[in-house]
């Protein structure tokens, strides 16, 4: 694997091409559908993290835990493969959509150190 120092810009490169070679680029949407998609696919990661948390699994193991260990991966609890999911899928989308995801975090980021606390009041 090593991805110890990769920057989140090759990872994300990184990501895409192991997606396109997984079939979830394949031809046939437009570039409309296609962006519903990508952002679709990242709220469906979330719903699952969620659906997880009311079913009271969330920090039980995650469906894939047995292949991982049999991998010699650390089994993920199924908060941390919901929230890699929804990283991962943003990670695609962002190169897809040929967004430089690390330079539009660090931006978003150095934004909301400037924010008010809770936004100057929202409740969540």
């Amino acid at each position: 694997m090593g991805y110890g120092s990769i920057s989140l810009k090759r990872w994300a490169e990184r990501v895409h091409e192991l997606a396109k070679e997984k079939g979830w680029h394949d031809e046939g949407m437009t570039p409309r559908e296609r962006v519903a998609v990508y952002f679709m696919n990242i709220v469906g990661e979330a719903a699952e993290g969620w659906e997880a948390f009311r079913a009271g699994r969330l920090n039980e193991p995650c469906d894939k835990a047995e292949k991982m260990k049999a991998m010699g991966l650390r089994p993920l609890t199924c908060a941390e493969e919901e929230l890699a999911d929804v990283v991962i899928r943003a990670m695609d989308s962002a190169e897809a959509l040929g967004i430089d995801i690390e330079q539009a975090v660090k931006t978003k980021h150095a934004y909301n150190e400037t924010r008010l606390r809770r936004h100057g009041g929202k409740l969540a």
